[in-house]
């Protein structure tokens, strides 16, 4: 990327650099709409985290309640063996696996549990005691299974949540590091005083007008400025800016100040070598626009 160059005759009046100062109020718009966008990742950044905190709670139960469910049948002798869920999946899909395994289990002991009483029922009707208890194990096991479905649409309706959420949180990120680029942006020229006049970046104002001198007069950026003139540059990342001829001083038009920069030969308002940014908040903030003019 090439860079222009600039010049310049006098130090530039407060008056007219805060008169050209139009950029500054498109940082202030970019900065304001990139802390609420921070301010809206973060709500959902919260609001992620508390649903993945529910859903582990609700999974973690889930789990607690077939584990018992599980040791409760083992001791019940000729039911299917019970298996764990493969260790790599993630946390949903072994709880739905786990809660599948005991799934059969339970229908194993339903199936038996019916058997025995058709059996009974039809051995000895007058055995009460035995038709109420095999009553209550099969009241008790459809109300497992009633548990159980209610917990998987539970965890199902907290994954759709937390899906929603990351894809917000996604998509805020995207528009947040893409209005941090833009606020990011700079813009930079360098060149001969005839050369920046003629292009329409600087102006001249006041003096007086004599053949071969204007004894007075002063330089200043135009109140509209040609985009093509300058060079965009990334403040964040943009450390040193080289000047054209280093035998040559340079002085900066634009509202900058060399306080905020390193320079190799300093002498009050002007410079020689390039122009080091040690701190690129404090040297931006006047002005997106840098205007450097060779003397």
């Amino acid at each position: 990327m090439s860079i222009l160059r600039l010049s310049s005759l006098a130090t530039i009046p407060a008056l007219a650099l805060a008169v050209a100062c139009g950029p500054n109020q498109e940082h202030v718009r970019a900065d304001s709409a990139a802390a609420q966008l921070s301010a809206q990742q973060t709500q959902l950044a919260t609001q992620l985290a508390a649903q993945k905190d529910s859903l582990t709670r609700v999974v973690l139960q889930a789990d607690d309640f077939i584990l018992k469910v599980d040791a409760s049948m083992n001791r019940v002798k000729g039911l299917p063996k019970g298996k764990k869920a493969g260790q790599s999946l993630d946390p949903l899909a072994r709880q739905v696996e786990n809660r599948q395994l005991v799934m059969e289990r339970v229908n194993a002991l339903v199936a038996r549990a019916q058997a025995t009483a058709a059996q009974l029922a039809k051995a000895n009707k007058s055995n009460t005691t035995l038709l109420a208890q095999i009553a209550a194990d099969s009241a008790m096991i459809a109300d497992l299974n009633s548990t159980i479905q209610r917990q998987t649409a539970t965890i199902e309706g907290l994954s759709v949540r937390i899906d929603s959420l990351k894809s917000a949180s996604e998509q805020l990120a995207t528009t947040l590091a893409t209005v941090e680029t833009e606020s990011a942006k700079a813009f930079v020229v360098v060149g001969r005083e005839d050369e920046l006049v003629k292009k329409g970046v600087i102006v001249r104002e006041g003096g007086a007008n004599l053949l071969f001198a204007h004894p007075g007069r002063t330089l200043q950026i135009a109140r509209s400025l040609p985009s093509e003139a300058f060079t965009t540059v990334d403040s964040r990342g943009l450390k040193e800016i080289p000047m054209p001829d280093s035998t040559h001083r340079y002085r900066i038009v634009s509202r900058q100040s060399l306080d905020n920069a390193e320079v190799q030969d300093r002498k009050q308002n002007t410079f020689k070598g390039n122009l080091r940014i040690a701190d690129a908040s404090k040297f931006w903030a006047p002005s997106k626009y840098l205007v450097v003019v060779e003397q």
